[in-house]
């Protein structure tokens, strides 16, 4: 099973990852599949809103069961299996066969106040 879709200007997280992500403890993301970002300056997105601007900065495709230690580590996570796990959370089920995308990045701006993705759809 595989996936390939673009990624947009806005790269979401779930909330319990943000605090790593604006303090620069978590700085790679790992996505089911093969995603393309189209851009290299993004958004951070969590709950709907923009919590700040960060610069990818690699990106590499490889099977999930092929990632290092470092790579899990970068994710904030402790351990393949919670990263398997949490993929499974958000993708359904993953193999170790499966593709993933390991998406580099840095936090280059944080805003004082969180912006409503609403308020800037209008």
């Amino acid at each position: 099973m595989g996936r390939e879709v673009e990624l947009g200007p806005y790269l979401r997280f779930r909330e319990k990852y943000l605090e790593n992500i604006l303090n620069g403890r978590k700085r790679v993301t790992v996505r089911y599949g093969i995603v393309k970002p189209r851009f290299s300056l993004v958004y951070i997105v969590c709950c709907d809103a923009i919590y700040a601007e960060a610069f990818i900065t690699k990106v590499y495709y490889t099977k999930l069961g092929k990632l290092g230690d470092d790579v899990v580590a970068a994710e904030g996570l402790g351990s393949m299996t919670e990263l398997i796990n949490e993929l499974r959370e958000i993708y359904g089920n993953v193999e170790e066969d499966d593709p993933v995308s390991v998406i580099y990045f840095t936090v280059v701006r944080k805003y004082d106040k969180p912006v409503s993705l609403s308020h800037l759809r209008g």
